[in-house]
């Protein structure tokens, strides 16, 4: 993947907030897996959720013995999702209405790539 495509994923997951943000909770956050960059807008609650069973997950793992079980846990740690307030990448223009903030989706997508 390269940097344009994961900033125009982000563009596209920012959007899909601005034009119903009255569909996501008082948190919206953007959710990017590290391992895929997948990117998606989600409610402040499902990132809550996510977090619980990520942290439980690994929990598990690590009880767990062997070469097989640390890979596991590995997998699972590689795979767990960073999440932002997507409200750090939206900007309001003058008409009032929400758009993707460039500069700040261009120093995010920076971090990955």
């Amino acid at each position: 993947m390269t940097r344009e495509e994961l900033i125009e994923r982000i563009k596209h997951a920012v959007m899909q907030y601005a034009e119903g943000a009255d569909l996501f909770d008082s948190n919206p956050q953007l959710r990017i897996n590290p391992a895929t960059f997948d990117v998606e807008a989600v409610n402040g609650s499902d990132f809550l959720e996510e977090i619980a069973d990520n942290d439980e997950a690994i929990e598990d793992e690590a009880a767990a013995d062997g070469a097989e079980n640390e890979d596991a846990t590995d997998w699972q740690v590689d795979q767990n999702p960073d999440f932002y307030s997507i409200k750090e990448y939206v900007v309001t223009d003058a008409d009032g209405k929400m758009k993707p903030d460039t500069r700040a989706i261009e120093r995010l997508a920076a971090q990955y790539l």
